[in-house]
This record gives structure tokens, sequence and C-alpha cells, in this order.
């Protein structure tokens, strides 16, 4: 992977580290916080040794997030996109991302509503620049529930922490005993650890690592990519594609004075199926995807500094 320009590149020179052996996390937003958010994705496969990245996605858009009482919201707004690559007008997690508006509702680390995503086909899909066959596919292949579990997941992986929390520990029986570690859909999370606190954009921001497991029914979109533009895949176009299975590493940087995230990283090493329909033959192929997000707050001139 080291041809990729990951973002950790952009604000390494911004980050400094501090020495406490425990930190408070709290949400807490006596007013709202908007954050710009830069969010950039590879999808990559296995050319033998070699990985062949096929589609690198690039989306901009703001949160806001705001409270009332023991109520947390968030309302994201698209910016722009300017992906690129085999799979840029049609993985449907991408796509989402291109909502006008998703608002999401919780209470702490439970998620109570998110809308946004009924409007799917009409307002991103519709509008894509592709044949009518491709648009008809991407609509029949992708679920609203499945759109937000996604967000559901997004929400409770950034929110885990809460209270006391040790730095520079496996804090994973603590979470399971204050009931914080959730059932999330064909995954499992393995451990959770904390790292340091760091500066980032003159955020005091905790780090932590959550390890998880993660299965994908029918991962459609990255065998396509890899079956019609990597030359060891070509061979199996015929093949139908079966299970994937990731070992996910998800790295998220908190802000401790109001919950909100700094960062994400999430990195996923896939070992996916495909089978012959006529002679029952399987064989696998490797997939190397990262997520990673940076969120830049936006200042308004009337709060004093």
């Amino acid at each position: 992977m080291a041809s990729r320009k990951w973002l950790v590149g952009i604000i390494g020179t911004f980050i400094i580290s501090c020495g406490e052996s425990s930190v408070f996390v709290s949400y807490n937003l006596p007013v709202p916080i908007k954050a710009e958010v830069f969010s950039q994705s590879n999808y990559a496969t296995m050319d033998g040794e070699y990985e062949q990245v096929g589609t690198l996605t690039s989306t901009r858009f703001t949160n806001e997030y705001s409270q009332s009482e023991d109520m947390l919201y968030l309302e994201r707004t698209f910016i722009s996109d300017a992906s690129r690559g085999y799979l840029k007008k049609s993985y449907p997690s991408e796509l989402a991302l291109r909502i006008p508006k998703m608002t999401l509702t919780a209470k702490g680390l439970k998620v109570l509503n998110i809308e946004g995503y009924e409007n799917f086909d009409s307002v991103v899909v519709a509008k894509i620049s592709i044949p009518d066959r491709w648009r008809k596919q991407i609509s029949r292949m992708t679920r609203q529930i499945d759109l937000d579990r996604i967000e559901k997941r997004r929400w409770e992986v950034t929110h885990l922490l809460s209270g006391e929390v040790p730095l520079k520990s496996n804090i994973t029986n603590l979470l399971a005993s204050q009931g914080r570690l959730p059932s999330i859909p064909n995954a499992q999370i393995d451990s959770v650890v904390t790292k340091s606190i760091k500066k980032i954009y003159e955020r005091k921001c905790l780090e932590y690592i959550v390890y998880l497991q993660e299965k994908e029914p029918f991962p459609y979109f990255i065998w396509e990519q890899h079956v019609s533009s990597v030359k060891s895949g070509m061979p199996f176009k015929s093949y139908h594609p079966k299970e994937a299975v990731y070992q996910n590493r998800y790295e998220v940087a908190l802000d401790i004075e109001n919950g909100t995230p700094c960062l994400e990283r999430e990195f996923k090493f896939g070992t996916h199926g495909m089978q012959n329909p006529e002679t029952g033959d399987s064989v696998t192929f490797k997939s190397q995807i990262s997520h990673e997000r940076l969120y830049t707050l936006i200042l308004n001139p009337a709060t004093p500094n």
C-alpha cells in the first residue's frame, strides 16, 4: 500500500502527544458544532502479490452535531464528489454520501432514527450519468435498510466511549460491563484499545482502535471490479460472487470535550469467494479496502474564541 497517500499525511504535522493516564469523555454540545468532512476510500484487490486500486472515492460534506438534553442529532449535507475509477458511479455506500441531506437521531450510543436514504433512488441513482441497465441494477441491489445499517454502525463505532476512560489500555471488558459493545449485523467486535491523546487542528482528541470481524453475504460490486479490471480476475467472469470475510481495523480520534469525531480510518482486509455455477468449482481472491475521514471544524464568526 506504499503507493497510497493517506489522509494522516495531511495532518501529521499538527499532531502532538499529551501525557494523561486517563481522560473523561462526554457528549457536550451546548451549541451546534459544524465540521467540513473530507472522505476518501480506496477499493483494491490483489493481482498476485500486487495491489490493484480499482476505485478511489473522494467526497466532501458537512456534519452538524447538536444536542437537546440527552438526545443527540447529526445532519449531514453533501457538498461535492471527485471520485474516480471503476466503481465511482456504482458503489452504493459511497453513492449514499451524495444524498443532499441525511439526519440521524440518537440517545447516546443508541441510534433511534435515520432519515434520507428513503430517497436514494430518486435523488442520487436517477441522476447518475450511466446506462439505464446499470442504474436499475444499483436500485435493485441496494436496500434502504442496508444504508441505514452502515450509518448506524458508523455512529456506534465512533460513540463507544463515555465517562472516565483509561489511556493505552484494552477496554473491551470495561465497555462490555457498561453495555457499550453494540451488536452489529454481520460483524463482531473483538477488542477495543485506547491509545493516547493527540492534538489535531487545535482539538484535543483521544485515539482508539476497534478490531472487528465482518461478513458480507453478497459482495457483488468489489467482485465486479476484480473480474472486470484485474488481470488475474478476468478468467473468472463466469463465476458468481460468494460471501466475503473481512478483518477490520477501525481507528477513531474523538474530541474529548464534546464527543464529536476528529478523524476516522478503517482498514478492511477481505477474502472473497466465487463459484462456477456449472461445475461448482470455487476460488478466492483478496481485497484491501480503506475508508478515511478528516473533520475540520467550521467556526462560527459570532462565537468568541
